[in-house]
């Protein structure tokens, strides 16, 4: 169970973090428990954006990991996405 679990616990189903260049005052980043997730599937090996699907250690729990990416002139804003997973809902991940 997520809420039981010491990873878990310190993540909300939906975590989102954005780094905007040349703005350091106004970025945000993902809990430090993201860390700990352990990599199963990379669903896109070769592409410049991060899509893959994660696993606490220790409860088992899956994760949708994501990253966007907008590039300008004057630097680039950066987003990363993480979705907790139903057993259902990573049972469509799991290969």
């Amino acid at each position: 169970m997520p809420t039981e679990c010491p990873i878990c616990s310190q993540l909300k189903d939906e975590e989102y973090a954005y780094q905007k260049y040349g703005w350091p005052e106004n970025d945000t980043s993902l809990p430090d428990a993201v860390g700990q997730l352990q990599l199963v599937r990379d669903m896109q090996p070769h592409g410049s954006r991060i899509l893959s699907l994660q696993q606490c250690p220790l409860c088992g729990t899956y994760y949708l990991y994501r990253t966007d990416y907008e590039y300008l002139t004057n630097g680039s804003e950066d987003e990363q996405f993480l979705t907790r997973l139903t057993p259902e809902q990573a049972a469509g991940y799991v290969v």
